[in-house]
């Protein structure tokens, strides 16, 4: 299991020449909850270019202590509570990590917390949700060109890592190019729209034929990559072709089968089978384990919760051993367990940060 373990851990790009280039390319977008390391390294595994992580909220990273892993060879940055934020490892490479933000201190000192241990950062400039949008952060940033500008600029300026941001298309095309030459004059390396303005949900087609038309036009230089109704191998060479898009960003497509990211798809069982071993590699939550493999079955119409079989034990579980089983992978469970216990006994995780200095009583 320890070898079977390295071989999975082993970095499939050579990190010392590695360049982050977002051309051509085809990208896991940050999905919130599903785009944990284990869902990023399944993408990875299939042959996904780079992977995005979820969204992470800059005053969350900020409260979270950088934790080196030493069982399971990750780095962890744990919360105050003691509950994981956000875990990392040498094969989650090239990984970019998506910052949700509204103002450029937070956003600069937060990704300072994780900018050694990712490739690049992201800002999220597109989430219509209530939880973004009411703070001034996601796509509420779209109508605050100062903010971008300066969140932008800033950690441009700081960071020795690519920056990039994730926006949404808005009300017409003149106002969006506006948006594109704005970010492009910040110095980042790359933007992707989401084809759908802020009003539109996934039910709503994605607005391939206006991408077509802004990429006609070419309004900026740095890659614009393309994120919106990408389901399967072949939407990925639709969409170039329509478009003119060079890089693509996948979303519900991978939910749906990960093994898009290769020429050929695979079986959904496959599938969901390799995403429980990087489950179990990575120690993921049992809750996370459990929400994935619900959607991963909702996307492909299998497992339902009709109360019998596969779908009840899914629904009931609370144990990521008891996934294990409905994937027949009980020993592959139970001999990773009995190596980290005993690893567990050897080394307690650390952080290499240096201690923080008391306040003086004032």
């Amino acid at each position: 299991m320890e070898a079977k373990r390295r071989e999975v851990w082993e970095c499939r790009v050579d990190r010392q020449s590695f360049q982050m280039d977002y051309n051509n390319k085809v990208i896991l977008a940050p999905m919130v909850r599903v785009g944990t390391l284990p869902m990023r390294l399944l993408a990875l595994h299939y042959g996904a270019d780079i992977v995005f992580g979820e969204e992470i909220v800059d005053k969350a990273l900020l409260s979270a202590t950088r934790t080196v892993n030493d069982a399971l060879d990750t780095i962890d940055f744990v919360r105050k509570d003691q509950n994981l934020l956000y875990r990392t490892c040498q094969a989650d490479f090239p990984n970019v990590f998506q910052l949700g933000t509204n103002n450029a201190v937070n956003a600069l000192q937060a990704a300072s917390v994780v900018s050694r241990d990712v490739c690049g950062i992201d800002v999220n400039m597109g989430c219509p949700k209530h939880f973004s949008v009411h703070s001034g952060m996601g796509a509420a940033l779209l109508s605050n060109p100062e903010s971008i500008k300066d969140i932008l600029s800033t950690l441009k300026r700081n960071l020795n890592i690519p920056v990039s941001c994730k926006i949404r298309l808005k009300s017409t095309i003149n106002e969006t190019i506006d948006v594109l030459k704005l970010i492009e004059s910040t110095g980042v390396q790359a933007v992707t729209v989401h084809c759908r303005t802020i009003p539109e949900r996934p039910k709503d087609k994605a607005h391939w034929e206006i991408m077509k038309e802004i990429i006609a036009l070419k309004p900026i230089s740095i890659p614009i990559i393309l994120n919106g109704d990408v389901f399967n191998r072949s939407d990925i060479l639709k969409v170039k072709e329509e478009t003119g898009v060079t890089s693509v960003m996948i979303a519900r497509g991978a939910i749906k089968n990960a093994s898009i990211f290769q020429d050929l798809p695979l079986p959904i069982f496959d599938v969901m089978k390799q995403y429980m071993k990087f489950a179990i590699l990575t120690d993921n939550h049992y809750t996370n384990t459990k929400y994935n493999l619900q959607y991963f079955a909702k996307e492909n119409n299998i497992w339902e919760n009709n109360g019998e079989g596969e779908g009840k034990v899914l629904y009931k579980g609370k144990h990521n051993r008891l996934f294990a089983s409905m994937l027949n992978l009980e020993e592959f469970y139970d001999q990773f367990q009995a190596e980290i216990n005993s690893l567990k006994g050897q080394n307690e995780n650390h952080t290499d940060e240096p201690p923080k200095k008391k306040k003086k009583a004032q």
